[in-house]
């Protein structure tokens, strides 16, 4: 009686709500866009602010060019990111205790930062098909 209906796990409803709740918002991305761009430039300040938990500015400043990639894979609205390759990019971006971004190597974080870039880009996202037809 209840077989396909919102009452049950394999119902309609569940099933649904499984979808959107892996889908990954175009806001979510620029969130995070935002915090690789805000900790590159506050890096790059020669004061940095308080709040800031890097040890070493000259550690994002290393792996500054992979974060900028990242960033603008983010930031492309014709680009799918799953929720696995977000997560990678929050843990990256705030895991203090694993995170390579938050060590005193910059050479880690660098190749961290790279390892996320070809995460993102190669098992996270794909292209999306675009509606424009060619003559």
């Amino acid at each position: 009686m209840f077989a396909n209906n919102e009452i049950t796990e394999r119902g309609l409803l569940n099933r649904a709500l499984d979808r959107i709740r892996d889908e990954v918002t175009l806001d979510e991305r620029m969130v995070w866009a935002h915090s690789i761009d805000r900790a590159i430039k506050d890096a790059a300040s020669p004061a940095i602010p308080f709040r800031s938990r890097v040890a070493w500015p000259g550690v994002v400043l290393g792996a500054a060019p992979a974060l900028v990639a990242v960033a603008a894979v983010l930031r492309d609205e014709d680009t799918a990111v799953t929720r696995e390759a977000l997560d990678a990019v929050r843990e990256f971006m705030t895991d203090g205790i694993d995170s390579p971004l938050f060590g005193n190597d910059p050479l880690a974080a660098r190749r961290g930062a790279d390892e996320l870039r070809r995460e993102l880009a190669g098992s996270g996202a794909v292209q999306r098909a675009t509606a424009v037809a060619t003559a």
